[in-house]
C-alpha cells in the first residue's frame, strides 16, 4: 500500500482518480438475469474453485494424449478459469476446445492471441493484414468491419476472447518484438485504428483486449527476453504511449493486457514491471477509470521478473486474470497460501472470480454449445472474407511520390510499359493485375538470380517507356542496375515489404517517379497496388510510420478511380452466392453441349464483380478457355467497333444523323438507296435486304448442275447450312477472283489458303446498291446497314476501320487484345476461340479468321463482324459508355453524344441507334428499358445497363463446330445468366 500511495504522490495533481467507466458489453446485459446465473455457480464454489477460475493457461492444441491429460488435469484439478491456444490447426483446436470445455465443469474462456486473426496462430484460417497495413487505413468503419468478420471466425471456433488491439505506439523503427504489430507511430492514428477494431470485435459478441498497457512501442527489448525499459518522461509517456490506452478506456471497451514493461515515470519506486506493479490498479484502474477484466501478459516471459512469485504479484498488482503461468501447479499453491496467509485477501480473489463469470455470462458462455467441425473450412472462408481482406488490401495502399501525377497511369496508346518483380520466383499476381488494364511486358528476378542474368534483364527494360518495379523481398537488395534504371528511365517503384526496409532501396526510392507501399507480399496486397498504379482503385493510404531519410509519417497522395477495378460483389452490393448461380447454368450449357466454351463478365459500378472463363476451346477438351483468349465477336462488332467510329465522327461534327449514306458511299449513288440517312442505317429502318451471300459473286455457276442448296440431304448436298438447307460442294471458284495463293493483284485474305482478287470489295458494295430494297422507315434488321456506315467512316477519316478504332480507342483504353484481323496483328492462334469448321465455303476450320462470309470476303474488316476480342477488354469501352465518354482519365466522347446515342430509341421498333434495346412487350420486369447492347450469330453478347451501371458480357463459340448448333439460344443460357445477375443485386 505504501508503494501505490508513493507514486500517486509522484504522479502528483496531473492525475485526479476517475470515474470508472463500465465497459459497453457489461452494460448491455441484463443485470438480473447475469447476476443469477453468476450465483448459481458462485455460491457452490470451493475457495479452490475460485482461485482456479483466475489462471489461464496456454495449451496444445494437438491431439495428443500427453498434452490433453496435462491440460484436463488442471482443469478437474486446479479449476482454471481459461485456455489459451498455441499454434495448430483448426481441427485440432475445435477437437480440445469440446474436449475441455466437457471437462470443465464451469464454461471456460477460451482465447486468442489474434491480433491479424486466426491466422496468427492457427495455419490453415484465413490471413488478414498485420496491423501496420491497417494503421495506412483512413476509413475506419472498414477497421470495425474487419473487427467484425474476427469475431465472427473467433465465435465459429468457439473463442469469445481476442488478445487485441495492439495499442503500442511503435515511435521507435529498433523495437525487436512490436514493429509491424503496431498500428504506427502515430497515438491519435493507433487509437482510432484499435477502438475502430475493437468495435467490430465486441460488435460480434468477442472481448476485445488491447496490449501492452502502458505502451512497448518505444523499446529496443523484447520483454519475452527480459524487462524492457520505456524512459519516457511523464508528459512524453502521457502524449504518446498512454493516449491510445486512455482513448479506448473511454470508448468503453472489456479487456486490457498490463506488459511486462519496466516504466519509471510511473513507478519509480517498486523496481517491478507494470504488469506487476501498483501500475495496473493505481493508474490503469483508479486513474483511467477501466472495469473490464485485467489480463497479465504472459507471465511465463523473462519480462515478468520477480524475487517473489509473479501469480501473487500480479492479483496484489490488481489483475483478473494471470494469463500463461510458467508453472501452474506451483503458481496456483502459491497464490492459494497467499490467500490462507492473508497475503491476498479472500474477497479480493471473490471479487474477481465474480467478475470472470459475469464475464463469462456476457459472451455466452452460459448457454455454451459445442462446436461443430462440420463444414468449418466453409464458414471459415466465406465471400465475405475475401471481401474484407480485399478492402483492407486496397485501403491501405500509400502512394508516397507521384511525380508529375504519373498515377494513375494514362496515356496507354503512347506508352511502351514494362514490369519487374524483384524477389519473385514466377509471374506475380502484382504483374497479372497490370496486365488487366494494358500491355506490360513481365520480367521477373528472385533472390538466387546471377549477376549477369540481373544484367541482361535490366538491359532489356532500357527499351520501354514505363517501368513498374515491384520489391517482394527486402533481401533482393538494391543492385547498381536498378539504381540506373531508376536515374535514366520513368520508373514507378512498389514496395511489398515493411516500410522499415525502405531505406535499403533509398538510391532507387528517390530517383523514382513515383513509389508506393503495400506493405505485405500477398496477393491481394499486389492486386490492390496493381490498381491503384492503373486507375482502378483510389490511393488513400497514409504512412504509419517514418521512413528515415526518405518519408515522414502521415505521408500520402491521394488520386481518384478513373477505369474499371476487380473487386469481390459485396463491395457493390450484389450476392456473391446468388453469383454461383452463373456458374450452374453455364455448367448445364457444357453439359449440353451448347457451346464448348465460355467468359463471363459483370461489372457493376465501376468494379468488375465477376470473371470467369468455362470450358474448353473445343469438345474434345484441347485447350481451357482463359480470361485473356479472343473470341469472334460477330454481330456485337456492330456495338463495339462501328459504332464508336460513327460516334466519335459525330462528336467532332463530321457527320450528322441527317447526312445520306450516299453522300461518302459513291457506289450507291444515283440509286434507290440514294436517300438512306446514317439514323436510317442506325434504326435498320433503311429498307435494306437482311443480307447478301457475297460469296456467290465468287462461285463458277458453269462448275456444277441444279442449285447451290437443297431442303434434303443427299450424296451431292451434303454439308448442312441451317436448319432443313444443306449444300454442295463440288463447286469451283472463279480464278479471276479467288486465288489459293497470295500474289498480285490478289491480296484480300479471307482464310488460310483464300486470296480474293483486290476489286473484289467494290464488287460487294455495287451488289449492295442493285441489292431488292424494301420499305423504308419499317424496322428490319440488315448487315448492309453497318457495312455501309463502315464505309461511310472511312470515307470522312480517310483511314481503315480497323486503323481508326485502334487509334481512337482500343489502343487508349488498354484493350490490346481487340482488334480485327488478329492473325496478321500476330496473335497467338491458340489463344483464339476457333469458330466453324466450314466444309462448304472455305473448307477449313476457322481461327483467327471471321466466321461472318460477308465480313470475312471484306478481307475481315467489315462494320458488321469480324472484331475479335474478350470479356476483360469489352467492359472497358461498355464502362466508357457508362462514364459518359471517358476512361482512364481521358475523354473520348461528350457526355452528350453518349446520351444520344445509348439513350435515343425508333418509334416504331425496339431499336436504338446502332444499339439493340428489350422489347417493351416481352421485357422481363427485372430488366430496365434504359438497357442497351448486342447479340452476335457466334454465341456473343454485351449488355449494359445504365440504371443499375451495371455491364454484362458473354462470349461463347456457340458455332464450333458447326453454325446448326442453336442450344444456346433454345436453352436461353445467355437470357438465365443475366436473370441471375439481376437476383443477386440486393434491394
Amino acid at each position: 500500500m505504501k508503494n501505490i500511495i508513493s507514486i500517486i504522490c509522484f504522479w502528483g495533481l496531473a492525475i485526479s482518480l476517475s470515474a470508472q467507466v463500465v465497459p459497453n458489453m457489461y452494460k448491455k446485459a441484463d443485470p438480473k438475469k447475469m447476476n443469477h446465473w453468476v450465483d448459481s455457480i458462485f455460491s457452490k464454489m470451493t475457495v479452490d474453485e475460485k482461485i482456479g477460475q483466475l489462471f489461464m493457461i496456454v495449451a496444445d492444441p494437438s491431439s495428443k494424449q500427453s498434452n490433453t491429460q496435462v491440460i484436463q488435469k488442471h482443469i478437474t484439478s486446479r479449476y482454471i478459469g481459461g485456455v489459451l491456444f498455441a499454434k495448430g490447426s483448426v481441427a485440432d483446436q475445435v477437437s480440445s476446445t469440446n474436449l475441455y470445455q466437457k471437462t470443465s465443469k464451469i464454461p471456460l474462456l477460451i482465447s486468442l492471441d489474434g491480433e491479424w486473426g486466426l491466422s496468427m496462430r492457427l495455419s490453415d484460417t484465413p490471413r488478414f493484414p498485420r496491423n501496420m497495413v491497417l494503421g495506412a487505413m483512413s476509413e475506419g468503419k472498414t477497421l470495425e468491419l474487419y473487427g467484425a468478420e474476427v469475431a465472427r471466425q473467433c465465435r465459429e471456433m468457439g473463442i469469445q476472447i481476442n488478445f487485441a488491439p495492439v495499442l503500442d505506439v511503435n515511435s521507435n523503427p529498433k523495437n525487436p518484438v512490436i514493429g509491424t504489430r503496431s498500428f504506427g507511430e502515430n497515438p491519435e492514428r493507433v487509437a482510432l485504428s484499435g477502438i475502430a477494431y475493437a468495435k467490430g470485435l465486441e460488435s460480434r459478441g468477442v472481448m476485445a483486449v488491447a496490449k501492452h498497457f502502458p505502451g512497448h512501442g518505444d523499446t529496443a527489448e523484447d520483454s519475452h527476453r527480459t524487462t524492457p525499459t520505456v524512459s519516457h518522461d511523464w508528459d512524453q509517456l502521457q502524449q504518446e504511449d498512454i493516449y491510445p490506452f486512455r482513448q479506448y478506456v473511454s470508448a468503453g471497451f472489456s479487456g486490457m493486457m498490463s506488459g511486462h514493461l519496466n516504466v519509471p515515470a510511473l513507478d519509480s519506486l517498486s523496481g517491478k514491471p507494470a504488469s506487476l506493479s501498483p501500475v495496473v490498479s493505481a493508474f490503469l484502474k483508479d486513474s483511467l477509470g477501466f472495469s473490464g477484466l485485467s489480463f497479465t501478459d504472459a507471465l511465463v516471459m523473462k519480462g515478468a521478473s520477480s524475487k517473489d512469485n509473479v501469480c501473487v504479484q500480479a492479483l496484489l498488482a490488481g489483475n483478473d486474470i494471470l494469463l500463461s503461468p510458467g508453472k501452474p501447479v506451483e503458481d496456483v499453491a502459491a497464490v492459494k497460501k497467499a490467500v490462507n496467509d492473508q497475503v491476498i485477501p479472500l474477497s479480493v480473489v471473490e471479487e474477481k472470480c465474480r467478475k470472470i463469470l459475469q464475464y463469462k455470462y456476457i459472451l455466452g458462455l452460459n448457454q455454451f454449445r459445442p462446436v461443430s467441425s462440420k463444414g468449418m473450412e466453409s464458414r471459415l472462408n466465406t465471400d465475405s472474407t475475401e471481401w474484407v481482406s480485399r478492402k483492407l488490401n486496397a485501403e491501405s495502399v500509400t502512394l508516397l511520390k507521384n511525380k508529375d501525377a504519373i498515377i494513375p497511369v494514362k496515356q496507354l496508346d503512347v506508352k511502351r510499359i514494362a514490369s519487374i518483380s524483384l524477389g519473385e520466383n514466377g509471374i506475380s499476381n502484382f504483374q497479372r493485375m497490370l496486365k488487366n488494364y494494358a500491355k506490360v511486358d513481365a520480367y521477373t528476378l528472385s533472390g538466387a538470380t546471377t549477376l549477369s542474368s540481373i544484367e541482361a534483364v535490366f538491359k532489356k527494360l532500357s527499351a520501354y517507356d514505363l517501368i513498374v518495379c515491384g520489391i517482394h523481398s527486402a533481401k533482393t537488395g538494391e543492385s547498381n542496375a536498378l539504381r540506373k534504371l531508376a536515374a535514366e528511365k520513368n520508373v514507378i517503384l512498389c514496395f511489398f515489404i515493411s516500410p522499415y526496409d525502405m531505406p535499403s532501396f533509398k538510391t532507387t526510392t528517390i530517383s523514382s517517379q513515383a513509389v508506393l507501399q503495400a506493405y505485405e507480399n500477398t496477393d491481394y496486397a499486389q492486386e490492390a497496388a496493381a490498381q491503384v498504379i492503373m486507375g482502378g482503385l483510389k490511393a488513400t493510404g497514409k504512412l504509419p510510420v517514418t521512413v528515415t531519410g526518405l518519408f515522414e509519417e502521415g505521408t500520402g497522395f491521394l488520386t481518384e478511380k478513373v477505369r474499371l477495378s476487380y473487386q469481390s460483389p459485396l463491395e457493390v452490393g450484389m450476392s456473391p452466392e446468388k453469383l454461383k448461380a452463373i456458374d450452374r447454368i453455364v455448367e448445364e450449357g457444357l453439359k449440353e453441349k451448347a457451346f464448348p466454351g465460355c467468359q463471363v463478365l459483370v461489372a457493376k459500378n465501376g468494379a468488375v464483380i465477376y470473371e470467369k472463363s468455362f470450358g474448353f476451346f473445343d469438345y474434345a477438351g484441347t485447350h481451357p478457355v482463359e480470361n485473356t483468349d479472343m473470341y469472334d465477336l460477330a454481330s456485337v462488332t456492330k456495338v463495339m467497333a462501328t459504332l464508336p467510329a460513327v460516334m466519335k465522327l459525330y462528336d467532332q461534327k463530321k457527320l450528322a444523323l441527317s447526312d445520306k449514306l450516299s453522300k461518302y458511299v459513291k457506289e450507291i449513288q444515283q440509286t434507290d438507296k440514294d436517300d438512306i440517312t446514317i439514323k436510317d442505317a442506325l434504326f435498320h429502318e433503311s429498307g435494306l435486304t437482311s443480307f447478301v451471300p457475297f460469296y456467290q459473286l465468287t462461285i463458277d455457276k458453269n462448275s456444277y448442275d441444279g442449285n447451290l442448296f437443297s431442303r434434303k440431304r443427299d450424296l451431292t448436298f451434303r454439308i448442312q447450312y441451317d436448319d432443313n438447307v444443306y449444300g454442295r460442294i463440288d463447286f469451283k471458284y472463279l480464278p479471276d477472283l479467288v486465288s489459293k495463293t497470295s500474289k498480285k493483284g490478289f491480296n484480300i485474305q479471307v482464310a488460310d489458303d483464300f486470296y480474293l482478287n483486290d476489286s473484289f470489295r467494290l464488287m460487294m458494295l455495287k451488289d449492295i446498291g442493285s441489292s431488292k430494297l424494301q420499305k423504308k422507315g419499317s424496322y428490319r434488321y440488315s448487315d448492309l446497314n453497318f457495312m455501309l456506315l463502315k464505309e461511310t467512316v472511312e470515307d470522312i477519316s480517310d483511314t481503315s476501320l480497323d486503323l481508326f478504332l485502334a487509334d481512337h480507342f482500343y489502343k487508349r483504353l488498354g484493350a490490346d487484345y481487340t482488334m480485327f484481323q488478329p492473325l496478321s496483328h500476330r496473335a497467338d492462334p491458340k489463344a483464339i476461340a476457333p469458330t466453324e469448321n466450314d466444309q462448304m465455303i472455305r473448307n477449313q476450320l476457322l481461327v483467327g479468321y471471321v466466321h461472318d462470309e460477308a465480313a470475312a470476303f471484306m478481307g475481315g474488316v467489315s462494320g458488321n463482324a469480324g472484331l475479335f476480342s474478350n470479356a476483360n477488354d469489352l467492359a472497358k469501352l461498355l464502362q466508357l459508355f457508362l462514364n459518359g465518354g471517358t476512361y482512364g482519365g481521358e475523354s473520348y466522347f461528350s457526355k452528350a453524344t453518349v446520351d444520344l446515342f445509348t439513350q435515343t430509341k425508333s418509334s416504331s421498333s425496339r431499336r436504338g441507334l446502332g444499339f439493340d434495346k428489350p422489347d417493351p412487350d416481352k421485357k422481363p420486369d427485372y430488366l430496365p428499358a434504359s438497357v442497351y447492347g448486342h447479340t452476335g450469330f457466334t454465341g456473343t453478347s454485351v449488355w449494359v445497363d445504365p440504371d443499375n451501371q451495371l455491364i454484362y458480357i458473354f462470349l461463347s463459340n456457340r458455332v464450333y463446330p458447326t453454325r446448326t448448333n442453336k442450344k444456346l439460344s433454345t436453352l436461353n443460357i445467355r437470357e438465365k445468366i443475366q436473370e441471375a445477375i439481376y437476383r443477386a443485386i440486393k434491394k
